[in-house]
């Protein structure tokens, strides 16, 4: 009798742990199916298989595959710190240390993101939808152009490679006499270091500016919301969805500001380095082995990524400031011709009192459409003051 109870007991228990499991894989499938509605899918497929999305670790694929990219990345940051360092000769350490400088901020950015992925989910469920393809379209070509040239970059760099020498880079420097087994592995080296640097800063920083893009969109499209109300029709409760509307966008942004804000001061930093780098090697008329072009491209992509997160970012306080310039005029309005009550004012005092929300990079270097321009004068200024030192 008792070992008849025990059997049933065990059997119920199982049959209860296996409908718990269901529920959990349903519930996560659920999760995840709202967030891939809400950002395009070439981003939403690179953040969940690369394990920055928490529901992707439920699935044995993706948690594998999230734990190989996190190794990989590590292995590829030793092998191209080792390269440099054994080919450095007759190169100046001031190039090395800002050339170093980029797959050391580039791992370091991974694994913070790595260690934020509950709130980037939490982020991504509440994250306000665009219903525009184009904005879509924009992002998902960006994360194309992306993958695209980790592969056919390094591949069009080593067949244009004059100097056979340059590709021991890829070897430690060994002698290798089979051709074109050297230029095998300097493609497949060249498309790892590219993942490393900079195609995972790059798909970070286009992550940072499309939630910055749907927020600033938000933003703007409450201040027409405004703008189709007169002044009369504008009345306290359509001022309070208004008011909680905007709220609920400045959580994302805090949420944003809390994930982004260290990743993007170094991604804009290491950028910088590189920059300085390469302009660096051009003040002192370093003669590169393997030729200026690969320089040139890593100049591009830096001075690209960094005037476009810097540009999508400042766009959010130009849009807030637009929201309460039309919420001013209209209140405004409404009280000098149809006498708003004692709330109404309250409203518009608070949100008149408000300081101006600007995302930061850890509280240093301001997301604003004029940091562009101070962030270039600076980049000049301190590569040629630097060079020109003994």
């Amino acid at each position: 009798m008792f070992r008849l109870s025990s059997l049933i007991l065990e059997r119920n228990l199982k049959s209860e742990n296996t409908i718990q499991f269901q529920l959990n894989s349903e519930t996560s499938d659920n999760a995840e199916k709202e967030i891939s509605g809400r950002i395009p899918n070439f981003l939403f497929a690179f953040l969940r298989w690369s394990g920055l999305v928490e529901n992707s670790d439920n699935k044995v694929k993706q948690r594998l595959s999230s734990r190989i990219f996190d190794i990989l990345l590590f292995v590829i940051c030793v092998d191209v710190t080792v390269s440099t360092v054994i080919n450095s000769r007759n190169v100046h350490w001031k190039l090395i240390v800002a050339y170093l400088s980029y797959p050391i901020v580039s791992a370091i950015v991974w694994y913070e993101m790595r260690l934020k992925r509950k709130l980037i989910t939490s982020l991504l469920q509440n994250v306000p939808v665009v219903n525009s393809s184009f904005y879509e379209k924009v992002i998902n070509f960006a994360v194309f152009i992306n993958y695209f040239t980790s592969l056919i970059v390094p591949a069009i760099l080593i067949s244009t490679v004059v100097n056979p020498e340059f590709l021991t880079f890829f070897v430690y420097r060994y002698e290798i006499k089979i051709s074109w087994l050297l230029s095998v592995m300097g493609i497949l080296k060249g498309s790892l270091y590219y993942l490393l640097y900079p195609c995972v800063p790059n798909i970070v920083a286009i992550f940072y500016i499309y939630l910055c893009w749907c927020c600033s969109i938000h933003i703007n499209d409450l201040a027409k919301d405004i703008a189709k109300y007169s002044p009369e029709e504008f009345d306290q409760s359509k001022q309070l969805d208004i008011m909680k509307k905007k709220a609920n966008i400045c959580r994302d942004l805090q949420n944003i500001q809390n994930i982004f804000s260290s990743p993007m001061f170094l991604i804009i930093v290491g950028n910088f380095l590189m920059c300085s780098s390469v302009l660096g090697g051009v003040l002192i008329n370093v003669k590169f082995s393997g030729g200026d072009t690969i320089f040139v491209f890593y100049f591009i992509d830096a001075i690209l990524c960094v005037i476009t997160s810097l540009w999508v970012g400042g766009s959010v306080p130009v849009a807030m400031s637009r929201f309460k310039e039309r919420f001013h005029q209209t209140t405004h309005e409404r009280l000098l011709y149809y006498h708003a009550t004692e709330n109404e004012l309250h409203l518009k005092i608070n949100l008149l009192n408000e300081p101006d929300f600007v995302l930061t990079g850890c509280n240093i270097l301001p997301f604003k459409k004029s940091t562009v321009v101070t962030l270039i004068g600076t980049l000049l200024t301190y590569t040629v003051l630097i060079a020109n030192t003994n």
